[in-house]
């Protein structure tokens, strides 16, 4: 199936690289668009449209690494900094609006009370997008730490 609109949430989490590279390969296979998203969640005691700089600004700048690090050209790339009060529905009403053939999501190893866990906007966005969803997930700390102490014999510390 091709992949001509594709989303790529982006968060600030260390998964945004292989998330943006790999929406980036996928849109790019297919002369595709892609949409780069960045949802700042806004807080029911202010206004949808509130003017949060210091979370503006680190949008911004995460929107505009995300560009460089997908290198398509600037006709085959658009980003987008939302507002919203909850990112799942937020980019579920994106991937209607865009009419997107996938979305691409990332995650990091989170877990909460002891056990994995997807948060809240992961499984929403898994649940109501209109299209594919991709989920790349981080490998955890503990995975990490065993991939190196197979390859090296040793246990190395893990950052």
């Amino acid at each position: 199936m091709p992949f001509n609109r594709v989303i790529a949430v982006v968060t600030d989490d260390p998964s945004d690289i292989n998330t943006v590279s790999r929406a980036a390969d996928i849109v790019r296979e297919e002369h595709g668009h892609l949409y780069v998203i960045y949802v700042i969640k806004v807080q029911r005691s202010l206004p949808l449209d509130a003017e949060i700089e210091d979370q503006i600004a680190r949008g911004e700048q995460v929107l505009h690494r995300s560009e460089r690090l997908a290198r398509l050209p600037r006709s085959n790339i658009d980003s987008q900094l939302l507002q919203a009060r909850e990112i799942g529905p937020a980019v579920v009403h994106e991937a209607i609006v865009r009419d997107a053939d996938a979305i691409v999501i990332g995650t990091s190893y989170r877990t909460e009370y002891g056990s994995f866990s997807l948060g809240n906007d992961v499984p929403y966005i898994l649940e109501h997008a209109p299209c594919d969803v991709i989920l790349w997930r981080e490998r955890s700390g503990t995975a990490r730490l065993a991939n190196r102490t197979a390859r090296n014999g040793r246990a190395s510390r893990v950052s």
